[in-house]
């Protein structure tokens, strides 16, 4: 048995790296990933440094879900272990204070596609593969697909990939509004480094304050988001004046 672990993490400035590291089974997830993965997550999470993770896969694939040997035990479909790892680790995604960004190549499947919903943003390629076979292995979902998928693309399109278990490449996925963009293949880890940079040269403490601005208000009504808006406590974010002063600076010299 391979020492190699399945997920791997570097740290590079400001950006947390994550790899789903199984590519000779495409990263489909098993027991012991989704352990190694849940690692990551915490070590980026604690790591006041890091203000960006990035997933990616490693191989042909960002991930093809479940590893069909998985969903084959007896206690699979009862919420075995593996069912409750997932649920921590899309809650580690959740509410990471921490930008989180899904860059997907090749195939996203399933439960990938499940945990993908939890990210901030998703980035892929032209080539890439979208799907929900839930439906098509008779396996019920348990991390959200249902419900984050139709407040993702709308509840009609939602059941259509899901009743179908229809494959969507990166063009339709962008227009669906299932990512966020999808680039010419070959270039996406560029786009992505480029847009992770971006975000870095921005407050942090405001991203982090904004993001959860929006996730809380998103599962709430809108009037009460507005109330959470207005009442935020923590108004004097660090770094605000500087950051005026510099687009001051910028406007009066331009």
């Amino acid at each position: 048995m391979s020492d190699e672990k399945t997920v791997l993490y570097q740290k590079d400035g400001a950006i947390a790296r994550i790899f789903y590291n199984r590519p000779g089974s495409l990263n489909a997830f098993n027991e012991l990933m989704l352990d190694e993965f849940r690692t990551c997550l915490l070590q980026a999470k604690e790591d006041d440094d890091i203000k960006v993770v990035i997933l990616s896969g490693n191989g042909r694939a960002f991930s093809a879900g479940v590893d069909l040997k998985t969903t084959s035990e007896p206690d699979f479909q009862a919420g075995a272990r593996f069912m409750d790892l997932g649920h921590e680790v899309g809650e580690l995604i959740f509410t990471m204070p921490k930008v989180t960004i899904a860059q997907v190549h090749g195939y996203c499947f399933t439960g990938a596609l499940e945990l993908m919903l939890f990210f901030d943003m998703t980035f892929c390629d032209d080539d890439t593969q979208f799907g929900d076979t839930h439906a098509k292995w008779a396996i019920m979902p348990r991390w959200g697909m249902t419900q984050r998928l139709a407040r993702r693309v709308g509840l009609a399109k939602a059941k259509e990939l899901s009743f179908r278990a229809m494959r969507v490449k990166g063009p339709e996925a962008e227009r669906i509004g299932l990512v966020n963009r999808s680039f010419a293949s070959g270039t996406l880890t560029e786009e992505v480094d480029a847009i992770a940079t971006e975000i870095t040269a921005n407050s942090h403490e405001a991203i982090v304050a904004i993001k959860k601005l929006y996730d809380q208000g998103y599962l709430t009504t809108f009037s009460e988001g507005l109330d959470l808006e207005l009442n935020l406590k923590d108004t004097k974010i660090k770094g605000t004046e500087d950051n005026l002063q510099q687009f001051e600076k910028k406007k009066f010299s331009s």
